[in-house]
């Protein structure tokens, strides 16, 4: 019976052994893993800059995958990350950040004065786009130059709005002249109407 015990209790700390090594194995195998992964920090709302050299100096490899017009979030400041913060992504992984070129509102410039080619590419530098034109006679401005503009400048408008002007066509044509009809007692010298018939 003796013999059975220590034979029992051999076995039992011979299992126990057994799975302290396998678990001690376990850990160890996962802390080696462990070491080529790190946590991904916020980088949301930073500027762009400085979330890139974060994410280089904990040995990832960002780059900027996108950028998008943003109301809430500042010109050059990180909108979104993939993946997500706080998940744990192995060494030089590729982090994607998308960041933010600012409000897509632009004040219009004055493009009174200008003429229509310049007034175009006053807009398109602007990211606008020529409306409507309409086109009337003026004294004060020369032909081609632009009068107006809907809306007016300093307006805030959303980029690829378009913009109409009023064109000018320079100073208005001079009427035609029109011949006055001769008197009737003019009449006779040009063989017109009711001209006296000369004697043969």
């Amino acid at each position: 019976m003796r013999l059975l015990n220590l034979l029992v209790r051999g076995i039992v700390a011979a299992l126990f052994l057994t799975a302290v090594a396998g678990a001690t194995a376990l850990i160890t195998m996962w802390v080696a893993t462990d070491k080529d992964k790190a946590q991904l920090p916020r980088v949301i709302g930073m500027d762009s800059t400085a979330a890139l050299d974060l994410l280089r100096e904990q040995g990832f490899q960002p780059k900027v995958s996108g950028r998008e017009y943003n109301e809430a979030v500042a010109k050059d400041a990180v909108i979104s990350q993939r993946p997500s913060s706080g998940t744990w992504v192995r060494k030089n992984s590729e982090i994607r950040l998308v960041v933010s070129r600012g409000s897509d509102a632009v004040a219009l410039p004055s493009l009174a004065g200008l003429p229509l080619p310049e007034a175009q590419r006053v807009l398109q530098e602007h990211g606008l786009t020529a409306g409507r034109v309409a086109k009337v006679h003026s004294p004060e401005h020369p032909k081609g130059e632009v009068i107006a503009q809907d809306p007016e400048a300093g307006a805030l408008i959303r980029r690829g709005s378009p913009v109409a002007l009023l064109l000018s066509l320079g100073e208005p044509e001079e009427p035609a002249a029109t011949l006055t009809p001769p008197s009737q007692q003019y009449r006779g010298l040009f063989g017109g109407e009711g001209a006296p018939l000369r004697a043969p």
